[in-house]
């Protein structure tokens, strides 16, 4: 999770996620989240706001894919490449 705004959030997310993969891990799609109600002047929505159910909805999809994926390669785990 990345929070914040959205500015930089794609790319923080898919940095983290291309290292991840690159030393063998598994990242399915949309197994992330951050805030973001949109940029713009004075205060970031997410300190005076009670407005959550976006975030909610986004991190339980994110962890239902996550666990989802996992269940998949727990049952047929993939082999490590040839070296």
């Amino acid at each position: 999770m990345v929070t914040g705004n959205e500015d930089g959030a794609h790319h923080c997310i898919s940095e983290m996620a291309s290292a991840a993969c690159d030393i063998g891990f598994t990242v399915p799609g949309q197994a992330w989240t951050y805030w973001s109600k949109g940029p713009g002047h004075g205060d970031e929505e997410y300190l005076t706001s009670d407005d959550t159910r976006w975030s909610v909805t986004t991190g339980q999809a994110a962890a239902q894919n996550l666990h989802t994926v996992a269940r998949a390669l727990s049952a047929v785990p993939m082999k490590a490449p040839p070296s």
